[in-house]
């Protein structure tokens, strides 16, 4: 049925469903097709619905429906879980891998007594390293760093030496660069030997050297300086094998000052 609007339009008028053209309904999912419908039931046909609903091919058709919703529920949280343990393995490898990859390697000072055994064992710090290493690391970068050599390849060694002995973006790393651009270790128109005089304790990680470096000069024979240096040293415990070899205590360098001295007393 049609009707016409104040302007002419017209407005067709829904249909409301016909019981007579619709089936009679037997199961509860005609029952929720009627009441979408607007389709109103009455209690004989509410009451043939239960009927019907109890009956044993719907008992069955029920009891097959749930072990298939189960089913489909198990399978759905099964995937979640299996989600989420290949998350947890992803993490688990990237950790390890960055464990693998960080790996520090602490030396330890062993005492040994006179039937060979260890005994208090503790990690290398500076109260623990013997002054004797300290010392011994100390000279060794001094001789390294001040001695000149006609021979490049053997200056170049010298040279790589004394950086093994400083650490790493430390005020003595800077000074020694600052030092060799000044006076290019590898340029030395005459041989200059060091010669240790002393090396003194003055705090926990502070020491004072005295030494005298001779020059063989073309014409002038052997000249002599003598110099005093306060070097602070710390101990940094080497973590991979080309530090270990090279300086297996980690006694570095830390920073340093020089300066000539006349009084070798």
């Amino acid at each position: 049925m049609s009707l016409f609007s104040r302007k002419g339009k017209s407005i067709t008028k829904k249909r409301l469903p016909d019981r007579g053209d619709m089936p009679p309904p037997k199961s509860p999912e005609d029952e929720e097709e009627w009441t979408s419908q607007g389709v109103a039931l009455s209690d004989a046909e509410r009451s043939a619905i239960e009927s019907f609903a109890k009956t044993p091919w719907m008992n069955s058709k029920k009891r097959y429906t749930d072990i298939y919703q189960a089913l489909a529920s198990s399978v759905s949280q099964w995937r979640i879980a299996t989600f989420t343990m290949m998350l947890l393995l992803v993490f688990s490898v990237i950790g390890n891998v960055m464990l693998a990859l960080s790996v520090r390697i602490q030396p330890y000072v062993i005492q040994v007594d006179e039937h060979g055994y260890a005994i208090p064992i503790k990690k290398a710090d500076i109260s623990g390293v013997n002054q004797r290493i300290v010392t011994s690391q100390v000279g060794l970068f001094i001789v390294d760093s001040r001695s000149r050599l006609l021979d490049r390849e053997a200056q170049l060694i010298f040279a790589e030496d004394a950086y093994r002995c400083v650490a790493a973006d430390s005020p003595a790393e800077r000074k020694l660069n600052e030092y060799f651009r000044a006076s290019p270790p590898t340029q030395a128109k005459f041989p200059v030997m060091v010669e240790i005089r002393s090396i003194i304790p003055i705090s926990q990680n502070t020491y004072r050297a005295r030494w005298v470096e001779s020059t063989a000069g073309d014409t002038s024979g052997i000249v002599t300086n003598t110099y005093e240096g306060i070097l602070t040293v710390a101990v940094s415990p080497p973590t991979n094998l080309e530090n270990i070899l090279t300086n297996p205590m980690g006694v570095y360098v830390t920073d340093f000052t020089i300066q000539e001295s006349t009084n070798m007393s």
